[in-house]
C-alpha cells in the first residue's frame, strides 16, 4: 500500500488523499489556505485534515 505525505499536516498515511474537485468544499479549502497558505488546492488533505477543518463550521 502506498503512503502519503499530507501537505496540510506533514503526517504520513496509508490512503490517498481527498482531492478537492469542485466548489462545494470551498469553505473548508479557504480555511485550510488560512493556515497553511503555501497549501495549494491541488495537493490534496488527509482525511484527518480535511474532518478538522469540517467540524470547524458545524459548531
Amino acid at each position: 500500500m502506498a503512503a502519503y505525505q499530507c501537505p496540510v499536516c506533514d503526517n504520513e498515511i496509508p490512503r490517498d488523499l481527498i482531492i478537492f474537485l469542485n466548489h462545494t468544499n470551498e469553505h473548508i479549502i479557504e480555511a485550510i489556505k488560512k493556515k497553511n497558505p503555501e497549501w495549494v488546492t491541488s495537493d490534496g488533505a488527509c482525511n484527518r485534515c480535511v474532518e478538522y477543518y469540517e467540524s470547524q463550521f458545524k459548531k
